[in-house]
């Protein structure tokens, strides 16, 4: 019994680490959707491909910055009356 205590504990932390980084892998920031995001795209485009922003600016003028991600690794849209006008990113 007291060998078989290790294994579970070796199971569950290999499971722990595996979702982990299977989570990590999942970022929808990357290179490969920064690329479809294209000057004219409607706000509710963008958010297929990126989901849902983790910051907005407060819409000024019908005219809102959003971004994507950390501050290490991000992307950053703003929006004019709902559309894409401009985008950047940063570490991806």
């Amino acid at each position: 019994m007291k060998r078989f205590i290790p294994v579970v504990k070796q199971a569950v932390l290999a499971i722990c680490i595996f979702l982990i980084l299977a989570l990590a892998g999942c970022s929808k920031v990357n290179k490969e959707n920064y690329d479809k995001i294209k000057i004219g795209m409607s706000y509710e485009d963008v958010v297929e491909v990126l989901g849902k922003p983790d910051t907005c600016e407060k819409p000024i003028l019908k005219t809102k910055n959003c971004m994507w991600g950390s501050s290490d690794k991000q992307i950053k849209i703003k929006f004019v009356v709902d559309t894409v006008a401009w985008r950047s990113s940063n570490g991806i």
